[in-house]
């Protein structure tokens, strides 16, 4: 799943747990792989990959479907909720909760038992190609008006950010992976306190303001190897093949998104050490050691 799709929708199952009264003790994400779930700790997210609750298993807990794909073979007496992605219910899995559809696939087969089953259609498909196409546009144009105005008023911030991402791509990656890893667990751990959640949910968006940031900056480093004679007119092109290339990557389950993540990792990092590109960005030199 797209990094900057990730996030939006986290901030969307924070607030679905919160507003259903829950006190979890401990949320746990599925990115990519297979993985069977013979209990759940609290919450538990399926992002990508393929999750399973086996045959003969009785797992409590709460399962919350935004990507990938969910499998139910045997009992969960908690609740499923589907935001995207595909949730299978075989016919001899048991769910004693409720069954909540907003998006993605469902799937109940025959003899299946379930408590509720609460299904929202939505006005049209959600991989639809002119939902997509019409997505893709909306975000090229909000981030490439972003680019366009940086590049004319504000240049020193995109060439110092785009400094650190060309010239020192390892420390920024190091930096931007852990800072934002360790940011994203805070902000929702945070979020299970009500008196701490608007500040979660500020601090998530926040988060994402700054991988919308750092996909300008790509914007703006492909835009300079453009033959485009203005600086904002090229940030503005380059913002749209980096998205381009986004989606191309998107085709790659797990080599495509290794890169985005990658790439992300890198801009987030380069954003952080050089405060969103107020300052010029130096890794310290250790004394006694040649550069």
């Amino acid at each position: 799943m797209n990094p900057t799709e990730l996030v939006p929708l986290l901030v969307v199952v924070v607030l679905l747990v919160s507003a259903s009264g829950a006190d979890p003790d401990r949320m746990t994400v599925t990115l990519q792989g297979d993985q069977t779930l013979d209990e759940i700790d609290g919450v538990h997210v399926v992002a990508g990959g393929t999750t399973t609750v086996p045959a003969n298993a009785s797992v409590d807990g709460d399962l919350y479907v935004i990507g990938g794909t969910a499998r139910l073979d045997g009992t969960l007496s908690g609740d499923v909720t589907v935001l995207a992605g595909n949730v299978t219910v075989t016919e001899r899995a048991t769910l004693a909760g409720t069954l909540r559809t907003i998006g993605g696939r469902v799937t109940v087969a025959d003899g299946a038992t379930i408590g509720v089953f609460d299904r929202f259609e939505p006005p049209a498909p959600g991989g639809s190609p002119t939902r997509r196409v019409g997505t893709f546009l909306l975000q090229f144009l909000v981030l490439g008006a972003a680019g366009w105005w940086l590049a004319r008023r504000q240049p020193t911030l995109l060439s110092n950010v785009g400094h650190a991402v060309t010239e020192h791509p390892l420390v920024c990656g190091v930096v931007g992976s852990l800072g934002a890893l360790s940011l994203l667990v805070l902000f929702v751990y945070m979020a299970f306190t009500l008196i701490l959640l608007p500040v979660s949910l500020v601090g998530l968006l926040g988060q994402l303001a700054v991988v919308l940031y750092a996909q300008v900056v790509f914007g703006y480093l492909v835009g300079s190897r453009l033959p485009v004679a203005r600086t904002d007119r090229a940030t503005f092109l380059g913002v749209g093949v980096v998205l381009f290339a986004f989606e191309v990557l998107g085709a790659f389950p797990l080599v495509g998104a290794l890169v985005q993540l990658a790439a992300i990792g890198v801009g987030f990092g380069a954003v952080l050490n050089t405060y969103f590109g107020l300052q010029r960005f130096e890794p310290v030199s250790l004394p006694g050691v040649d550069e």
